[in-house]
């Protein structure tokens, strides 16, 4: 098992190295100037200026850049905004903790209900509510986030007030519980449709039917057999999403004002704070990929056949 993890880590140095290079490359060939752009509307000193560009090496070529920025990483040194000065790492610290939170809540948002209604929609497969949860689960795959999330702050926060507006500056739990439906609206759907898929199909296969056959309970059958099974290609979807919800809550952290790490990002991306920018990128992508390990880790957990060699 540990020879298995160890490889697995190793596959994923050159998945964090490349996708940090083409974050890197994409930043730096955004139109602007960002030393300009700190001066806003003022004359711009061309000493000041060369001093900004040598102290944040911009005046490099991008190769260089780019190697400056892996050696600073790998100490947690990111650097300092342009803009202000104020180290990245303390800008990460105080948006993390927000989208983190909405993120879980997302989470487990999307999975329980998901499955649940997913599990229901299989083993009730051709009733009128399963088809009535394909419809759902297709309207919300169909429509885009920003669109749902829009109707949803209208409807749920503005005509009916359920939740508040906007979260604020602070969130607690019921200030994040509509984003976080939003953000995870779309992926229930998908959950849904996945759960629905892997259910109908198990349970009309031979070792359901022994199963059966031997006299044990419908219960049984359905949690130790079907779900057992079917929750493999589930889990897997899920582990790739929780790494997604982070850099997707973008989108939901702009329409309900969160000062989360998504709406830092687009910030940065406007401001060209590449080094906030490809900071943020790469933890999100460190995430990711801690997230696709520890679901290759639970497959023995959910299907003994499964052994690390």
């Amino acid at each position: 098992m540990w020879k298995y993890f160890l490889r697995r880590v190793l596959q994923m140095i050159p998945v964090v190295l490349g996708t940090t290079l083409l974050i890197y490359a994409l930043v730096f060939a955004l139109p602007g100037d960002p030393v300009v752009a700190m001066f806003g509307d003022k004359p711009v000193n061309p000493t000041i200026a060369a001093q900004i560009r040598a102290e944040y090496h911009l005046d490099q070529p991008f190769i260089i850049q780019y190697l400056y920025f892996l050696k600073n990483a790998f100490t947690l040194d990111f650097g300092n905004t342009l803009r202000g000065g104020r180290p990245v790492i303390d800008v990460m610290a105080a948006a993390f903790p927000v989208t983190i939170k909405l993120g879980l809540m997302a989470f487990v948002f999307e999975g329980i209900f998901g499955v649940i209604f997913g599990i229901v929609s299989g083993l009730k497969k051709g009733k009128w509510y399963d088809s009535v949860i394909l419809i759902v689960s297709l309207l919300l795959i169909s429509v885009p986030t920003f669109v749902t999330g829009f109707l949803m702050q209208y409807f749920l926060g503005v005509k009916w007030r359920i939740f508040p507006v906007t979260a604020g500056a602070n969130p607690g739990f019921i200030d994040l519980l509509m984003p976080a439906m939003v953000l995870g609206s779309a992926s229930m759907a998908y959950i849904i449709r996945l759960t629905r898929t892997e259910v109908a199909s198990n349970r009309t296969l031979d070792y359901v039917r022994t199963a059966r056959a031997k006299g044990l309970s419908n219960r049984k059958v359905i949690t130790n057999h079907i779900l057992r099974n079917s929750l493999i290609p589930v889990i897997t979807y899920l582990g790739a999403d929780l790494g997604a919800l982070m850099g997707g809550a973008m989108i939901s952290e702009r329409i309900f004002n969160i000062n989360g790490i998504g709406n830092t990002l687009y910030k940065g991306i406007l401001q060209g704070e590449s080094n906030l920018v490809v900071s943020i990128v790469t933890v999100l992508v460190l995430i990711f990929v801690v997230c696709n390990l520890l679901v290759d880790m639970l497959y023995a957990v959910l299907d003994p056949r499964i052994r690390y060699e």
